[in-house]
């Protein structure tokens, strides 16, 4: 058992050795890589450019014309909107490049939950991974044993066959194991771009409090909600701007030659006389800004919500943990201890022996499964307050 420890021991130092790949790292290759975030940063560069086409003037209009019938006069017409039109029109434009921005630090967000749950995945594949390959080195070792016990007839051949069985079973799940690793450290690679990635940091059993103090107001959706919100806001400014008077300034010279210059221009004002379809167009803007701020709200519960279960599961996780590795664990370790050399001391079976190590690596596997279920929500809380 000493030269097994050893073994493992020499491993994980070796491993150690090697350049690791850290959570951060894996993040920022996606960030660099993935198509969905190239995505959100075209359509806010997009929109950006749309941003400098906001004021939207409507092209000159040049004409020639013989009024008289004695000569061509040359002309030219330009109509505009009401000027607080292209004010509203900028203004809302910036709020959908600010919308396009966040949209974009949501799509952000998201990509690192994955991220950081695929990295999460790998870890925890790696750890059990080396509780298998101890595992099945050690039961190795055992059959090893019981192959002499049988042949020098110390035990029968139902307890050499049960060892047997016992230890296929477990190096089939070695081998499982195996190959789960490597499946999910190419998924990890193919969604980082990272070909060829490092060790990973080793899955943390600390017992440290962590309850992110950031809130709701610094989730990217609620922040997507809100500038949504706004751009609504933008639109009934700018509805309103459009019931207003629009205006045309030409030139041409509508009489004889000599005519003064002071008479050859044109001026004219549009009169928004169809009131009725200008106010239904305010009417849906409002409606559509009273929508937008009610998602708000609505976004805000249930993050809300979340964050506080995400919180609560937190504070439960913790207590188990400090349950595992103050208790359950060094009794695990008692166990195998004890039926290792109850064995190798003749005071025990096969038959007890693999049940108490059963029940120790058990022990094991659980102390995992609420080791990942930990870090799976402080994941979620990450993700919920945007960090």
């Amino acid at each position: 058992m000493k030269i097994l420890t050893g073994i493992f021991a020499a491993g994980l130092f070796a491993q150690a050795a090697f350049a690791q790949t850290t959570p951060e790292q894996a993040i920022e290759a996606a960030l660099q890589n993935n198509p969905m975030v190239k995505v959100a940063a075209f359509e806010t560069q997009a929109k950006r450019y749309a941003q400098k086409a906001a004021l939207n003037l409507p092209n000159p209009e040049l004409n020639a014309e013989s009024p008289t019938g004695e000569f061509y006069a040359v002309g030219i017409q330009q109509a505009f909107e009401f000027p607080t039109v292209y004010v509203r029109q900028k203004q809302l434009a910036k709020a959908e490049t600010a919308l396009a921005e966040t949209g974009q630090r949501m799509q952000e967000n998201e990509l690192k939950f994955v991220v950081r749950f695929l990295y999460l995945e790998a870890q925890v594949a790696e750890y059990q991974y080396r509780q298998w390959s101890e595992r099945d080195s050690l039961f190795q070792v055992i059959q090893t044993a019981a192959i002499r016990q049988f042949d020098a007839g110390e035990i029968d051949f139902l307890q050499k066959n049960l060892l047997e069985n016992e230890a296929g079973k477990v190096h089939q799940e070695y081998l499982s194991a195996r190959q789960y690793l490597a499946t999910v450290r190419q998924n990890l690679g193919t969604f980082t771009g990272l070909n060829e990635s490092g060790w990973l940091i080793p899955l943390q059993t600390d017992t440290t409090e962590w309850i992110a103090a950031a809130g709701v107001e610094n989730n990217p959706a609620v922040s997507y909600e809100q500038q949504a919100a706004q751009v609504a806001s933008r639109q009934i400014d700018l509805a309103k701007s459009r019931a207003l008077p629009a205006f045309s300034l030409g030139y041409l010279n509508q009489g004889v030659r000599s005519t003064p210059i002071d008479y050859r221009f044109k001026v004219s004002v549009s009169v928004p006389l169809w009131a009725g379809q200008y106010q239904a167009g305010i009417h849906a803007a409002k409606a559509e800004n009273q929508a937008a701020i009610a998602r708000v709200e609505t976004r805000q519960l249930a993050v809300s919500i979340e964050l506080q279960r995400a919180r609560s599961e937190v504070a439960d996780r913790l207590r188990r943990l400090h349950y595992f590795q103050s208790e359950a664990l060094p009794r695990s370790s008692a166990l195998i201890s004890s039926a290792l050399r109850m064995r190798d001391a003749g005071q025990t079976d096969y038959v007890t022996f693999l049940r108490t190590l059963d029940d120790a690596f058990s022990i094991q596997r659980d102390h995992v499964a609420n080791l990942q279920a930990l870090q799976t929500v402080r994941i979620q809380i990450m993700y919920l307050t945007g960090l």
